[in-house]
């Protein structure tokens, strides 16, 4: 289990999904998810495109069954999603119109200390929530550009007390790529979280995807994926900061078929809910990158944002929130010579249900 499951930054303002509770509307039925709407006008030089104006929005669906105490399942639907993207505009070529299942899976309570679940689930590796109730910005981190796909596979988690717990996982792959016609195998990984002090929690992950690199080597075999990663959190009143860090290496994917191809990725935050204020609301500051290594005949791709958000609760209820965000990108589009940025501003009315 990660941070981003612990403590929902819109949290800060009432407008997280553990705020506003799911709603059961049948015995051991939960029912709850968002509807978040984006309008986004970028301005310069931009890696991802044109000066532009564009508005998008995102639902997402989340039922829950217990019909015990020791047995639970979770099925996400969601259209639309924006997860990834720098800019936090839809990715390329994703259906904005049809909803995709994300997330399915079934957990038992073998123990209590010890959980077993199987199916396709977000994962538990990565700082920031996929989803929009569970972060404290509108546009996309740039540090998620190391993260892994929804995984499919079996995991279980041990929490021998309240300062640690362990997550092991089994996946069909991490990263992916398609693994037909390679050598059979599973992609296994782990994440610990220890809880230092009540206002201090720790993060680190480690990862391992068996041929699941994109590139077939000189050598006529597909190289492996590692990525090892840390994050921090320390919250205290009105007060949170957070960052995390994230190194991978890909075999076979650097600019010759026999190179490693490194990449590195960063972010972090400080987010303060101002006190007093008659609307709810909280100020964050934001800076991320990535650094990703030579592949072919191009240079290494690097790029810097910075975020300074607003979240407000105008009308005092957990079903309501309005946000605003300034940016800043800076890109130099992997050809190592020309920098291009841009900056805008975006404005989000996110609707929590139930």
């Amino acid at each position: 289990m990660n941070l981003r499951y612990v403590v929902p930054a819109l949290g800060l303002v009432a407008l997280s999904v553990s705020a506003a509770s799911a709603q059961e509307i049948a015995k051991g039925v939960n029912l709850d998810g968002y509807v978040d709407t984006i309008g986004t006008a970028t301005r310069g030089n931009d890696a991802y495109g044109d000066s532009s104006t564009d508005f998008s929005s995102e639902a997402v669906l989340k039922i829950g069954w217990a019909p015990t105490d020791r047995i639970s399942a979770l099925v996400v639907t969601r259209n639309g999603s924006s997860f990834g993207s720098p800019t936090g505009s839809p990715v390329a070529g994703a259906d904005t119109t049809t909803f995709a299942v994300t997330e399915a899976y079934g957990t038992i309570k073998a123990t209590d200390q010890l959980t077993i679940s199987s199916g396709k689930s977000t994962g538990p590796f990565g700082y920031y929530s996929q989803y929009a109730t569970g972060v404290n910005f509108i546009t996309g981190v740039l540090s998620t550009a190391l993260y892994t796909v929804n995984p499919t596979g079996a995991w279980a988690t041990w929490t021998p007390n309240e300062k640690a717990s362990v997550t092991a996982i089994v996946a069909n792959t991490f990263f992916g790529n398609n693994k037909a016609n390679r050598p059979a195998s599973v992609s296994p990984g782990v994440d610990v979280v220890f809880n230092a002090t009540p206002e201090l929690s720790l993060n680190l992950e480690l990862l391992a995807d068996p041929n699941g690199s994109p590139t077939l080597g000189t050598d006529g075999t597909y190289g492996d994926i590692y990525l090892v990663g840390f994050n921090a959190q320390y919250k205290k009143d009105a007060l949170t900061v957070a960052g995390e860090f994230l190194y991978q290496v890909v075999q076979n994917n650097g600019a010759t078929a026999d190179d490693d191809q490194k990449n590195l990725s960063y972010a972090a935050f400080v987010t303060y809910a101002i006190p007093g204020a008659k609307i709810p609301m909280a100020v964050t500051a934001q800076l991320s990158g990535y650094k990703l290594g030579e592949t072919g005949p191009l240079d290494s791709h690097t790029a810097t944002k910075g975020q300074l958000a607003l979240l407000t609760n105008p009308l005092n209820v957990s079903q309501f929130g309005l946000n605003g965000e300034l940016f800043y990108l800076s890109d130099d589009a992997g050809n190592g010579t020309d920098k291009e940025s841009s900056y805008g501003v975006a404005i989000e009315g996110l609707y929590v249900l139930p």
